[in-house]
């Protein structure tokens, strides 16, 4: 999953971001609203954390355009903006989530999986497929009890597969949704981490490859 981080704090932006991508999670960051606002008009991602005082473009303008635009995206307002008044405005302007500077990093990544789990999955924590379940708040993946060890990228790779399941998902669209700008991820990764989880994941799992179209998760093996 790919997570934009707008928060104009050095220190803290870095800390979101180290600590979101050791819970696996791909992340981009800006420090300016207008950056902000210019890479959400053609970039897709999962969640958004949004601080609301960010320079050139107030963070609230920002959450107010998206939601103007229909765009659907879980946003998590982290801000020193702490009164009664002016979280029920960050609600009301569409925020899903709201948390009050200071707080514990591991908070941010507990509202993280909660939103994303909301957004994806109607709230189901745990899912099954076959012989596999799938939780998705610990982002863990087990077979007959005893956990699958999986690498970060074969874990979002799956887990994106998983939230589409039944759909035809292209390689390009995988790209986008697992990797950040720094990364070097191509379609030619993406078939790398297609065929170690089917060979991780055996007879478990009815994964195809549709051609010049990208791959389908099903959730039969015929």
């Amino acid at each position: 999953m790919r997570i934009l981080v707008l928060e104009d704090n050095a220190i803290l932006s870095h800390a979101l971001c180290d600590v979101l991508t050791k819970a696996g999670y791909a992340v981009d960051f800006f420090a300016n609203g207008e950056d902000g606002k210019s890479v959400l008009e053609y970039q897709q991602y999962d969640l958004l954390i949004l601080d609301l005082g960010l320079p050139g473009i107030d963070g609230m303008d920002i959450l107010k355009n998206l939601r103007k635009a229909k765009n659907k995206i879980p946003v998590l307002v982290v801000s020193a903006r702490d009164k009664l008044d002016q979280k029920i405005l960050g609600f009301e302007s569409g925020a899903d989530d709201y948390l009050c500077k200071p707080f514990e990093l591991d908070e941010v990544v507990a509202r993280v999986n909660a939103l994303l789990r909301r957004s994806f999955q109607e709230g189901q924590s745990i899912i099954q497929l076959n012989n596999l379940i799938f939780d998705s708040f610990s982002r863990t993946l087990s077979r007959d009890g005893q956990r699958v060890s999986l690498s970060h990228r074969e874990l979002s790779v799956f887990e994106y597969l998983l939230i589409n399941i039944n759909k035809v998902i292209s390689k390009e669209s995988i790209v986008e949704h697992i990797s950040t700008f720094d990364d070097d991820i191509n379609i030619t990764t993406i078939e790398t981490y297609i065929s170690r989880l089917r060979k991780k994941l055996g007879d478990d799992i009815s994964l195809k490859s549709i051609r010049r179209l990208g791959y389908i998760l099903t959730t039969n093996n015929q």
